[in-house]
This record gives C-alpha cells, sequence and structure tokens, in this order.
C-alpha cells in the first residue's frame, strides 16, 4: 500500500501521543482498528496493539535522541502541545501513566531513578524507594526546569511553526477533539472518517483521570494562600506539594521542612510562612539549585 508522506505524533511521556497515533489510523482509510471502537487496555494506555498492526503511515516519537523513538527528520509532525506554564500537569501526567508507574512506590522509584545516581547516592545514601526522596528530587527538578531535558525538548519544538500543534485539552472534550482531528485531516490530506462513539470512549476516559481531574489544583491552593483564603491541601500529591514549596520559598525566602507530613489546609501553609523565624530566613543554605546558580554567575 502507499502510505506517501509518513506522520510522526510527538509527546512529552504520559500525555496520550500513542492515543493520538491510535485515532488517527483508526479513522483513516484500510485501518486493521476499524471493528474497534475503544483503544483501551486494562491499564487506559493505548499500549495493548502490537506495532505490525498500525498503518506505517503513523508512528510515535519523543522530543529527545537517543532511543528508537527519535524525531524522524522525513516525517511531518504532530505535537501534543500544552501551555509551558502547565508543567506541573505535564509532569502528574507522566507521574500517574508511564508503564510502571501503576502503584505509589513505583512512581517514587521511578522518579528516583532518573535523578543522577552518584547525587543521589551522596545527597540520599542511595535510596531507591523513598516517597520523601523523590519529592525533594521534584523540587530540584522544579528549580533547575531549564535542565529537564524533555520538557525544553518539547517547548523547543513547540516553537516551530511548521510542526502541527495538538492541544493537550482537546483531548478532555468532545468538541475541541474532533476539530483537532478535522483539522489534522483537512492539513495532511488524510480524509479521516471520524466516528463519534471513539470519540466518546476516548474523551470519556481521560477526562476522569486523576491528573486531569485535579488539573489546577496546586493554581487554586496557590492563589488561596495569596489572598488569604482557606482551602484543603491535605490531598496534594508529590508532585504538587513539590511545585507549591517551590514557589513559596522563592517569593519568601524561606526553606519547607524536607519531608510528606503536609499540612491539611492553606490556613496552616500562611501561619507557617507568617511565623517562619527570621533567623533561618536567607541564610547562605548550600542548597542544589543555590549551588549552581553560584557557578552560573561566575561563568
Amino acid at each position: 500500500m502507499e502510505i506517501g508522506k509518513k506522520l510522526q505524533v510527538i509527546y512529552f511521556p504520559g500525555t496520550w501521543g500513542n492515543t493520538v497515533r491510535w485515532m488517527l489510523d483508526r479513522f483513516y482509510k484500510d485501518s486493521n482498528f476499524k471493528h474497534l471502537d475503544s483503544p483501551w487496555d486494562k491499564d487506559r494506555r493505548t499500549h495493548g496493539f502490537g506495532q505490525t498492526q498500525y498503518n506505517k503511515k503513523f508512528f510515535r516519537g519523543l522530543p529527545v535522541t537517543g532511543s528508537v523513538f527519535d524525531p524522524d527528520p522525513e516525517a511531518d509532525k504532530i505535537l501534543i502541545s500544552f501551555n509551558p506554564n502547565d508543567h506541573v500537569f505535564i509532569e502528574r501526567c507522566a507521574f500517574y501513566r508511564i508503564p510502571g508507574m501503576e502503584t505509589e512506590q513505583n512512581r517514587h522509584a521511578s522518579l528516583i531513578s532518573s535523578a543522577d545516581p552518584a547525587f543521589v547516592k551522596t545527597q540520599f545514601n542511595g535510596a531507591t524507594q523513598s516517597k520523601s526522596v523523590a519529592k525533594e528530587l521534584m523540587k530540584i527538578r522544579f528549580y533547575d526546569i531549564e535542565l529537564h531535558t524533555w520538557y525544553n525538548g518539547m517547548k523547543d519544538m513547540m516553537k516551530l511553526k511548521e510542526y502541527y500543534k495538538f492541544d493537550i485539552n482537546a483531548l478532555s472534550d468532545y468538541g475541541k477533539l474532533i476539530t483537532e482531528l478535522s483539522a489534522i485531516s483537512k492539513r495532511f490530506d488524510l480524509h479521516l472518517d471520524i466516528d463519534d462513539a471513539v470519540i466518546r470512549n476516548v474523551v470519556d476516559v481521560i477526562k476522569n483521570q486523576l491528573a486531569v481531574l485535579t488539573k489546577d489544583r496546586y493554581k487554586e491552593i496557590l492563589k488561596a494562600i495569596r489572598s488569604g483564603q482557606n482551602l484543603k491541601c491535605n490531598e496534594c500529591d508529590i508532585i504538587e506539594q513539590a511545585y507549591i514549596e517551590v514557589e513559596l520559598e522563592k517569593e519568601h525566602g524561606l526553606i519547607f521542612p524536607y519531608g510528606t507530613n503536609w499540612f491539611n489546609d492553606t490556613a496552616q501553609i500562611n501561619d507557617f510562612i507568617q511565623t517562619y523565624p527570621k533567623y533561618l530566613r536567607d541564610n547562605d543554605r548550600k542548597l542544589p539549585w543555590h549551588e549552581r546558580a553560584k557557578i552560573d554567575k561566575q561563568n
């Protein structure tokens, strides 16, 4: 079969890139998936199909090099795009959706394994499964976001006008998803036969996933802290906790306690900020992000 120019879907891990690829294939002519109205496996991922089942026209890629999923310079590209300010949401999609992250223990272990082993050995006694260590490493990542290879790879690619930007928020909205797929069909001359039942099965699953349901929770909590309102915050995961702490540490010149014994509500957080001892503020602490900032200034 003549497939013409290939189309590669590039995405940050956990952001449903393979699901978009499956839908393109499912709605394309002579698809092997025409008899299916849902892509989901038992873990609510689109990983239940062999590569040989897909039309070779559509394939997936990651925003970094060094793997079998490198961006293909010969292919047209669709990027699962997001607002750079929604980095916490993107991290949480990866945290809950990457294969192997089905349990809390596995999620913490995965975050630790992705860090510099020498740093983990020196600073955390070589811990491999620790919620507190995983959270602290996320704080370091948020402080040093310009060093995050995956995030910056996507951000750089999203600046390129020649790539189609598929809004990740469309995946949890029926109308927006149809609009995005219709626009892709027109741009790349695919003549997609979009099936409403498939669209509903995809959206119904995605819109009810935890990372989507609580997408803006950390923003609402920060807003409540800054405005003096009281909101419950005891259900925040370590990604949200890490980001909230980083933002408040930068604003107030303080350091939140190490660990995950967190606050119940924003009133407790404001009490911590307002009563933080002056002798602890703005000391010349040897923190990982402070040390790197000093090196950058010297260079």
